[in-house]
């Protein structure tokens, strides 16, 4: 075991100074930077920041989109014994002000002056901090006097002044040093401060490499935030650690052109992201002529009963082997041409979605991890996904259930605790060093980790029942009308559910059916054919559940939830809270005929 991240890097350093650790799209062009480079690059700004003042201990904040300069700035912050701390880039002034003052950050990295200025503004309200440092800006000005590059060359500065200062700082790191705070975006209440250690980093880091088998000459495309913790650590920490590549995706609307360019292995996304190629791919099916929108659904579905009848890949049929090639390999060198593996992430996989995937002939396993955690519990072995499960629990840890079903985990990589908040700390940590994940799960003969839902999602209806929304919730996404699913019904006699409909599919379906679909999503929603088709949809996927578990009434909004508004997190999870509250009208207009209704008992 290294003895910190830092170690780790210098490591892989070392082994591959020429390879390219980072590459970004700049002019046009994929630009590199190697391993030596980016060595460099952490040492000077850790100077540089010295050179102004800042001291171990420090709280500093990255606030900004993927680039080089956050994983360089975040290493240097650690290189510096300082304390991480990443901030979404959608969070509101109100969440900002928060974690700032909470963490008491002392200075904050933001990419541009227009950024910059926003920070400016919060000093007053917030006391601890001291400098606010773009990364664009070309050099300091009266109200920011200091810039990223100046950074860096103030660090040259200081380290012919200091030559053993960086060596000395990674030499008095210890294992279980914080060196991060990330403060959980939360689907209810006010964020929380999770302190993590380095220790719990590189158990994490080895341990799901173990699993993965990562090679050297391989290439990973960034798409999810680093200030999120699953693309921090395996999107890029993890590649570090076996000296592969890391290369930026510019936006997710360029993705397909980025996968072009790239032509990446391992690509790492949240359900919500794979959700949306798969629904991409099958709308330009749909859009295609007969001919061939039948030879896609044709192949699509053979491919499907061969894997439902439990027979290997590899020994697929001639006929399915030649669909193959008319259809699903143009599908493939679609991603690059390289794919080798899809990891997801952050929120429950439907099954339809991973066997869509195994359909088309590319690999999606699953991983289930915490910010309390340090990120990984479980990951899908390479070759052996379960629709429905997360896989199985990395080596190096304790995984258990509760009597209640709940998921406990114990060992290296569970946080220091709550920053600020020790009695929160003591109700989630038990004296026995077992974290309550306030996941509810349970675990098959074989080892597989299958998660039921939060504990506090549990519905409790009027007539006793306990009912999980979430295994609900993903079979009706099985839909293709169906873009997102709320249910509600805790206190009530039966569920109902607000749907986010896949509104440019259901304009497709009304043309099919000689119906001029209307412009806006208010009155498309509404149309009785519209309702049809989704109580339709509802009543084919909810067939198996106990009648309990239907959905007795259901309404369609005009507009997707967003991160934006508060109703996601930046992982995309749904604030129940926050819908709950927000649509509180509609939901309460789902159950005005409730004293009606039988109790469901």
């Amino acid at each position: 075991m290294f003895q910190s991240l830092l170690h780790m890097v210098e490591h892989t350093v070392n082994a591959h100074p020429y390879r390219d650790a980072l590459k970004v799209r700049r002019a046009g062009l994929y630009l590199g930077i190697t391993y030596r480079q980016l060595w460099e690059t952490i040492r000077r700004l850790t100077h540089g920041m010295a050179a102004i003042g800042l001291q171990p201990g420090d709280r500093i904040a990255i606030f900004s989109g993927n680039r080089p300069e956050w994983p360089i700035t975040d290493f240097a912050i650690m290189a510096l014994r300082a304390i991480s701390v990443p901030l979404h880039t959608n969070a509101t002034d109100q969440q900002l002000k928060y974690i700032l003052n909470d963490a008491r950050v002392r200075a904050v990295f933001v990419e541009n002056r227009r950024q910059a200025k926003r920070f400016l503004e919060f000093q007053n309200a917030v006391p601890s901090l001291e400098f606010v440092i773009p990364f664009d800006l070309p050099k300091p000005t009266s109200s920011i006097p200091h810039a990223y590059r100046d950074l860096n060359s103030l660090g040259e500065k200081h380290r012919k002044k200091n030559p053993d200062f960086f060596r000395k700082n990674l030499a008095a790191i210890q294992p279980r040093d914080m060196c991060s705070i990330v403060y959980t975006s939360g689907t209810s209440g006010e964020p929380k401060g999770v302190m993590l250690h380095h220790l719990g980093f590189l158990t994490d880091i080895i341990n799901s490499e173990a699993i993965l088998k990562l090679e050297t000459e391989r290439t990973f495309l960034s798409v999810l935030p680093l200030s999120h913790l699953y693309e921090r650590l395996a999107g890029h920490w993890v590649p570090f650690y076996r000296g592969a590549t890391v290369a930026y995706a510019e936006s997710l609307q360029t993705l397909l052109k980025n996968m072009q360019e790239v032509q990446p292995n391992f690509i790492l996304g949240v359900p919500r992201l794979f959700e949306k190629i798969m629904g991409h791919i099958q709308r330009q099916a749909r859009n295609q002529n007969p001919l061939i929108r039948k030879l896609f659904f044709t192949a699509l579905e053979d491919r499907l009963q061969w894997l439902e009848s439990g027979k290997p890949p590899y020994k697929y049929s001639f006929k399915s082997k030649l669909l193959d090639t008319l259809v699903f390999r143009p599908i493939r060198q679609r991603f690059g041409g390289n794919i080798e593996l899809l990891i997801s992430g952050g929120a429950p996989l439907s099954a339809h979605v991973l066997r869509f995937y195994q359909a088309i002939g590319l690999e999606l396993l699953e991983g289930y991890g915490m910010t309390e955690t340090h990120l990984v519990i479980a990951l899908t072995p390479r070759f052996g996904a379960r629709a429905g499960s997360c896989g199985k629990p990395i080596p190096g840890i304790e995984v258990t259930t509760a009597d209640d079903g709940e998921i406990l985990v114990r060992g290296d990589t569970v946080m220091l605790g709550y920053y600020n908040k020790p009695d929160l700390t003591r109700e989630v940590i038990d004296t026995e060093g077992w974290f309550h994940t306030g996941d509810v799960g349970t675990f098959d003969d074989a080892g597989y980790l299958y998660i039921t839902d939060r504990k506090k999602n549990i519905i409790v209806t009027s007539g006793g029942k306990n009912i999980a929304p979430a295994p609900i919730e993903n079979a009706l996404k099985q839909s293709p009308y169906i873009e997102e699913v709320y249910i509600t019904g805790h206190g009530k006699k039966y569920l109902a559910a607000l749907i986010v409909p896949d509104y440019e599919l259901l304009r497709v379906w009304l043309r099919e059916n000689g119906i001029t679909p209307p412009e806006d999503n208010r009155t498309l929603v509404t149309h009785p054919r519209v309702q049809e088709l989704i109580q339709a949809e509802i009543k084919r996927l909810t067939r198996e559940f106990a009648s309990y578990e239907k959905i007795k009434k259901f309404a369609l909004l005009e507009k997707p939830f967003s991160v934006e508004q508060g109703e996601l997190t930046p992982s995309l999870k749904i604030r129940r809270n926050v819908v709950e509250e927000r649509y509180r009208e509609i939901i309460n207009g789902l159950y005005q005929d409730e004293e009606n209704m039988p109790s469901g008992k």
